[in-house]
């Protein structure tokens, strides 16, 4: 009966390791309320912060609003049935419930702020999001990628002063 067991307890292990340690959660894309392609933004020359204008002066960089979606799509192909859907929002007055993508976890201090200030590129944490039609977080924001980032760019690393509070 032991050697049942333990074989057992072992398969048990090692799902618990492919689960978990190979971080699953970051290779899903969340189904959004408007199926957004930052690709095809991307090759259209949107620059990120375009879109995501609280990024040079936040800790989050911010989602467009409807208006802002609008700005551009009350001309460009206003009949496509996603931008239909952003007229509903707009026709409501409801904010499109976009999910979010990239977390960091709550003891983390992040501001994007002085990554921006430094050159450092949206790409460089985010990943190939041009090249995306559905977002997902291919970088799991762990301490040792910061640290390891932080030492190539000499920036600090001290815990408290940098990253946690």
């Amino acid at each position: 009966m032991r050697p049942l067991a333990l074989i057992v307890a072992l398969l048990f292990g090692a799902f618990l390791w492919l689960y978990y340690l190979q971080d699953l959660p970051f290779r899903n894309a969340p189904q959004q309320a408007i199926s957004f392609s930052h690709q095809i933004h991307y090759e259209r020359g949107i620059q990120c912060a375009y879109c995501h204008m609280d990024a040079p002066r936040s800790t989050f960089a911010g989602m467009p609003s409807v208006l802002k979606c609008l700005g551009c799509h009350r001309i460009v192909i206003p009949q496509y049935p996603e931008i239909q859907k952003l007229h509903v929002y707009w026709n409501t007055q409801t904010p499109i419930p976009w999910k979010r993508v990239f977390w960091v976890p709550d003891y983390v201090r992040f501001n994007h702020q002085p990554h921006i200030a430094a050159g450092v590129q949206c790409q460089t944490c985010h990943g190939s999001i041009g090249s995306m039609d559905r977002v997902r977080q291919r970088v799991a924001f762990r301490m040792e990628t910061c640290i390891t980032c932080h030492r190539a760019m000499n920036a600090r690393t001290d815990c408290f002063g940098a990253c946690h509070h």
